[in-house]
């Protein structure tokens, strides 16, 4: 299959598509959103029956699994990017036979096949899990012509289990 090649700089706009699924697809996000929704209901019935202090208690609350949330996300994604110092400059993918080689300017690591747990993708990155919470990310206007070369890649090179990729470009 060959090697596929490409370098990635981690933005702000990166970190936080990765923050939002990984916040959303799990089962506290979840249960987050249905939360929201239950207290925004909650909320309308109380205003509509005539209490409006727990009207307003229940869309606090609304607002706070809602609003807050992300909008928290997107200050930690931003202040994730601005303080890693291997995200102040590119890093360079080689993916191979062998893994994913992650290097940056004299420094190179080597990621196994066997060691990823979890291949996913969104409407912007392909996300790749080593660990639960450790990923290498890859946006996808940083892949350009080569996003199907590398879905193809992981596809054929991950078991078909954890490749949980549902939509091409």
């Amino acid at each position: 299959m060959g090697t596929i090649s490409f370098d990635v700089k981690m933005t702000e706009k990166a970190m936080l598509d990765f923050f939002l699924y990984h916040t959303y697809s799990s089962l506290s996000g979840i249960f987050g959103v249905v939360f929201g929704f239950a207290t925004l209901l909650f909320g309308i019935r109380a205003f509509s029956g005539g209490d409006q202090r727990a009207g307003m208690i229940f869309l606090f609350f609304t607002f706070f699994f809602w609003i807050f949330t992300p909008v928290n996300l997107k200050i930690k994604a931003k202040r994730q990017v601005e303080k890693t110092p291997m995200f102040q400059k590119p890093l360079h993918y080689e993916m191979g036979e062998k893994g994913i080689e992650v290097s940056q300017e004299d420094e190179k690591m080597m990621n196994p096949w066997g060691e990823f747990t979890k291949a996913t993708a969104t409407s912007k990155s392909i996300i790749i899990y080593v660990t639960r919470v450790r990923a290498l990310i890859f946006p996808k206007e940083c892949l350009g012509e080569q996003y199907e070369a590398v879905l193809k890649m992981i596809s054929t090179h991950m078991p078909p289990a954890k490749v949980k990729i549902r939509h091409v470009r």
